[in-house]
């Protein structure tokens, strides 16, 4: 039987960054075996939600979109932010229509993962979306730019294994909700 682990002892914290998207900590740590840390980093982000959505005749609705960080434009299925005090469920109802202009359909909730365990704090919904036609008001943020088409799944299974699509958090929850099917 393994030894059980035991959680770090947070002996101060110190808050570097607090922007609206972001939060930077850093932290004095003591750990299980009395050994500390003063310069463990932490980061927050909102939650936010991540929708696998299919048409009725089974098609995947995908977005293409610039992102900053890889300095490119993206392959993603659509996404966003979970407002304060929202339902992470009416949030992806939300993100589908204001990124990709879709509605209804039938949700299924797929799991609650963490971005990154080690030094990440937030967290992000995933919805299996089946069913969804088009029809909503596109309501884009002032930094975003987002287009979306239609692939069926042995393209999308392709543009993963060629990495036109790259987003490994969200190929990791395609491939859950595949699991759970």
């Amino acid at each position: 039987m393994p030894k059980e682990l035991k959680p770090w002892k947070v002996l101060s914290s110190k808050r570097l960054l607090d922007a609206r998207w972001l939060k930077i900590n850093q932290e004095e740590c003591e750990l299980p075996n009395g050994k500390v840390i003063d310069d463990f980093y932490t980061i927050w982000q909102p939650d936010w939600v991540l929708i696998l959505p299919q048409t009725k005749d089974g098609k995947w609705v995908m977005t293409h979109q610039y992102r900053h960080g890889t300095g490119r434009v993206s392959l993603e299925f659509p996404a966003g932010i979970v407002e304060n005090g929202e339902d992470p469920l009416l949030a992806a109802k939300r993100e589908l229509e204001e990124e990709a202009e879709y509605l209804g359909g039938t949700y299924k909730y797929v799991g609650e993962f963490s971005v990154n365990p080690d030094r990440h704090r937030g967290k992000f919904f995933v919805y299996l979306a089946t069913g969804v036609t088009p029809g909503g008001s596109l309501k884009q943020d002032e930094t975003e730019e987002i287009t979306h088409l239609e692939i069926s799944t042995e393209e999308l299974e392709e543009k993963i294994r060629t990495g036109e699509m790259d987003h490994m958090l969200q190929i990791a929850a395609y491939y859950k909700m595949k699991l759970l099917k």
